[in-house]
């Protein structure tokens, strides 16, 4: 299993599981581009648990304000389904 450590918007070290097994569950794999349904460039990055502790799919909004924490979509599991495009 292929782990990065990266931290959150709320300041939470995360562990996430970037490998292509994890992450195509939720329709994109680690290192995707895609655009959000609020129309940001997002970074694909892997899985670790969210808030609710069930595995979620977190990225990195590409924006100055943001300055590389991540954060995650909560709705769908799958992120199609949500609405992110390629």
């Amino acid at each position: 299993m292929e782990k990065l450590e990266k931290i959150s918007t709320d300041g939470r070290i995360l562990k996430l599981d970037v490998s292509e097994e994890t992450c195509k569950v939720f329709g994109f794999l680690s290192g995707d581009i895609a655009v959000n349904p609020n129309k940001n460039e997002v970074l694909i990055i892997g899985v670790a648990p969210g808030n609710e502790g069930d595995d979620v799919l977190w990225y990195e909004i590409k924006h100055p304000s943001i300055k590389g924490k991540i954060c995650y979509w909560d709705g769908p599991r799958n992120l199609i389904d949500a609405g992110f495009v390629f």
